[in-house]
């Protein structure tokens, strides 16, 4: 659907740190090579013997093959720096779509080299993994923007470049800077400043409404990705520098350990009650997802 063009990587800000130096070219179908060894013994007794191992032929790696490109694999494209200046809803949702499919060329060049290091289960487990990212990367921005407005076209191509910004940064190891994120006491979930955690879930949250102490309700909003999402209340709290609130659970609570299914929503709120009791006076103070150190705070 696209003309081939060269692969100028030109990224967000988060982007650019990422593919610099990285091939433009973009990735193909590698197949899987099968091996065969046989020795034979020569003739020891009047009954000769003869030993034989092999490995079965592994599957050749599957790339990317976008749903919105579709017909090979995902390549690397020229893009503009910026998609929100351009002069048309199709055209900015276009360069979203552009720059997702950049993203994944190279997430193909990350998985194929283990592809090919990798034993047959390894290169089955890459296969499938791929898959079902790529399967529940569509479920998951799509459930995120339903206004039934052209806008949602452009959100949900935005989206599938945060979620492949993110896996592209897991697979390399790369540990992306604290998300900043806007708060928003909208109940609809296309005006929440989503997180993209490297497994695809997204979350959220929104302010929805104070307290008789003085603190706030918080509502913080998951929808996972193809591995599910594990609730841990513990990692969503508020923070101002030294001062925290974890906050006390509303019911129904979620249980220990509770997983949303793939694909899935689901909401559970906290209320944070000592909030007037911060020393800074909420100055720069935030609300933190943190699985281990912080990664998004919500101002």
């Amino acid at each position: 659907m696209h003309g081939t063009r060269l692969a100028v990587l030109t990224m967000s800000a988060i982007a650019v740190g990422v593919l610099a130096g990285c091939s433009s070219s973009s990735s193909s179908a590698s197949g899987g090579g099968a091996t065969q060894t046989a020795s034979a013994a020569g003739t020891v007794s009047s009954t000769p013997t003869t030993s034989a191992t092999s490995t079965a032929p592994a599957a050749a790696f599957k790339p990317i093959v976008e749903p919105f490109d579709p017909g090979h694999p995902a390549r690397a494209l020229t893009t503009p720096a910026s998609c929100g200046g351009l002069s048309t809803t199709l055209a900015i949702e276009q360069c979203y779509e552009d720059k997702a499919e950049t993203y994944d060329a190279q997430i193909d060049l990350v998985q194929q080299n283990r592809y090919q290091s990798g034993d047959l289960a390894q290169q089955t487990a890459i296969g499938d993994d791929d898959t079902a990212w790529l399967e529940a990367r569509q479920t998951v921005c799509a459930k995120a923007y339903q206004t039934g407005g052209t806008i949602d076209g452009i959100n949900i191509a935005a989206c599938l470049l945060d979620e492949s910004t993110a896996r592209l940064l897991s697979l390399r190891g790369t540990i992306p800077p604290e998300a900043m994120l806007k708060s928003t006491d909208s109940t609809s979930l296309s005006d929440v400043s989503w997180y993209t955690t490297p497994e695809g879930s997204r979350i959220g949250m929104i302010d929805t409404q104070g307290d008789s102490t003085g603190g706030a309700i918080i509502a913080w909003v998951i929808i996972a990705g193809a591995d599910g999402f594990v609730v841990n209340p513990a990692q969503f709290y508020y923070s101002d520098g030294s001062f925290t609130d974890q906050g006390i659970v509303q019911s129904p609570a979620p249980g220990s350990g509770y997983k949303v299914a793939p694909g899935a929503e689901y909401q559970f709120s906290i209320d944070y009650s000592t909030l007037r009791s911060d020393p800074n006076g909420g100055k720069n103070g935030g609300w933190v997802y943190a699985p281990g150190a912080p990664v998004a705070v919500w101002q």
